[in-house]
């Protein structure tokens, strides 16, 4: 089936994170955790890319940190108003990745809406797409986040919401499960990581994994992608190559 919507991820996927040569979101994590004398293994923080932000500081907090109830919340959402912090710092920093508008581009031609969903928190969302300028110049069709939508990868929320605002799924229609007899083949899921992979096949949607971020092609693998390639460049010919577009 033809794809008609297509949900890309954004840091590391469209959206280059890196800044001084470290990943800004695994920086950005480490330096909040550190605020609050934690530090949590980079490859820890690195396992937990792709999920909403604040259920990563209340998981670590819980796991590393020992903290919970009333406390683990509290400490949480300051944390979360760090990493925030230092993410809209650097918004004018980041770049798209090598190719990803002329990949959006290609994918318009072919009348597919685009969707971007990230983990970040919504003020960090919006500043990045106004920054690249991809809502503007009508390359992308629609944003939301985690926050936004209701709830995080693996969660199908961000997918639903992009699916009502295309007018693909009714505006009644429930976002929180899969929706019975609705053909999620013709939706294309893009992401590094293992928590995009998720969200993709756990609706049944086509699922590419690119390796342009933190996790290794052999990590993705486990999680079940359809393929996996280099990078957003690599999309749009395979694709055709497939008979997907």
């Amino acid at each position: 089936m033809p794809i008609t919507l297509a949900l890309l991820d954004m840091a590391a996927t469209t959206v280059d994170d890196t800044i001084d040569g470290r990943p800004l979101v695994l920086q950005s994590f480490a330096d909040s955790f550190a605020a609050a004398q934690m530090a949590v293994p980079w490859d820890t923080l690195n396992a937990q890319r792709g999920k909403d932000k604040l259920e990563v500081f209340q998981t670590l907090l819980g796991s590393h940190g020992g903290l919970e109830g009333a406390r683990l919340e509290r400490t949480a959402q300051h944390l979360l108003g760090l990493f925030t912090a230092q993410l809209l710092r650097n918004v004018e920093r980041l770049r798209e990745m090598p190719g990803a508008t002329e990949s959006l581009r290609a994918l318009k031609q072919h009348g597919v809406f685009i969707a971007l969903g990230s983990g970040f928190p919504l003020d960090v969302t919006q500043a990045i797409t106004q920054h690249l300028g991809w809502t503007t110049s009508g390359l992308v069709d629609y944003v939301t986040c985690g926050e936004a939508a209701g709830a995080g990868r693996p969660h199908p929320h961000m997918l639903h919401r992009a699916l009502q605002a295309a007018g693909l799924l009714s505006p009644s229609s429930p976002i929180e499960r899969v929706v019975p007899d609705f053909a999620y083949s013709q939706v294309l899921k893009v992401g590094d990581t293992v928590q995009d992979v998720a969200e993709g096949t756990a609706v049944g949607a086509l699922t590419l994994a690119v390796t342009s971020g933190t996790q290794t092609a052999e990590t993705l693998a486990q999680a079940g992608p359809t393929a996996i390639l280099p990078s957003i460049a690599a999309v749009h010919d395979w694709l055709v190559a497939h008979g997907y577009l």
